[in-house]
């Protein structure tokens, strides 16, 4: 079972700060720059507590990389 999800408002609280402001995290979403990728419910947007965007992992060192490291 997958952890459970928190609304898009909360995870940025907790990843920024300051947090991005509503319209940029619903751009995100819909852009498909978060992952695990967000769902939308109604009007709200969940996502994994552990998600992150898209440049956060983009500026993480590779597999190849860590492995060539180790």
């Amino acid at each position: 079972m997958s952890a459970r999800r928190i609304s898009l408002a909360l995870w940025a609280e907790r990843q920024f700060d300051p947090s991005p402001t509503d319209r940029t995290l619903r751009r995100w979403a819909k852009a498909g720059q978060i992952v695990p990728s967000p769902i939308k419910v109604g009007k709200t947007w969940y996502v994994e507590p552990s998600a992150q965007h898209i440049d956060e992992v983009a500026r993480a060192p590779s597999l190849l990389t860590r492995l060539r490291a180790a």
